[in-house]
């Protein structure tokens, strides 16, 4: 019988990105891959970590707790360098209390009215926990948020995001490009070197 691993998250577009990199590093192949609908009243995690980091191994920690299976969690969300690294980890927070993506990126250009692009971070730190393992990995992606979003797919902040050395954002590449050049691809390209070397 197969070990599990549970991917804790209820945000149907990171959840498809993580299967997505577990079959494309060769990730966990011996183990049944499960999402959360397969638990019924399990709650959500309070994050109220500090970090990127923190916040990723609380919902981890949360998951192993109600389900005592191997979970693998991530927190991720962008930063602007001249707005003290907001919004940071209060980035999916901050859309669902301003109302929409929009708003936040009007916040943040109302403070820099001059300005039609920003440098920004994009940031994911994975925390893999389970009763005898712990993997804690971080990728991140230098680029500039806009004012106005472009293209239709991916999802939150993907039409206002473009990475460094590119001019297309997020979600006007194809499906694979985004895919295989964003801060969650760092972190998994990461995360499968830490798993190889330790077996």
């Amino acid at each position: 019988m197969k070990n599990n691993i549970l991917l804790g998250t209820n945000n149907t577009g990171k959840l498809k990105e993580f299967v997505f990199y577990i079959k494309h590093f060769n990730l966990f192949g011996e183990y049944e891959v499960l999402n959360l609908n397969k638990f019924n009243n399990i709650g959500e995690p309070t994050e109220d970590g500090e970090t990127f980091e923190e916040n990723s191994e609380i919902k981890s920690k949360y998951f192993l707790d109600k389900t005592n299976t191997l979970v693998l969690c991530d927190d991720s969300g962008f930063v602007v360098n001249k707005l003290n690294n907001y919004p940071g980890i209060k980035t999916a927070r901050e859309a669902k209390k301003l109302g929409g993506e929009q708003k936040v990126i009007d916040f943040i250009f109302s403070k820099f009215e001059d300005l039609n692009y920003i440098a920004a971070t994009f940031f994911c730190s994975i925390c893999v926990l389970g009763k005898n393992q712990r993997y804690m990995v971080s990728g991140s992606l230098p680029g500039f948020i806009i004012k106005y979003k472009r293209g239709n797919g991916g999802f939150g902040y993907d039409p206002y995001f473009i990475p460094k050395n590119n001019d297309k954002t997020f979600a006007e590449m194809n499906e694979k490009q985004k895919l295989l050049n964003s801060h969650r691809y760092e972190a998994f390209k990461k995360l499968s070197n830490q798993i190889l070397q330790d077996n």
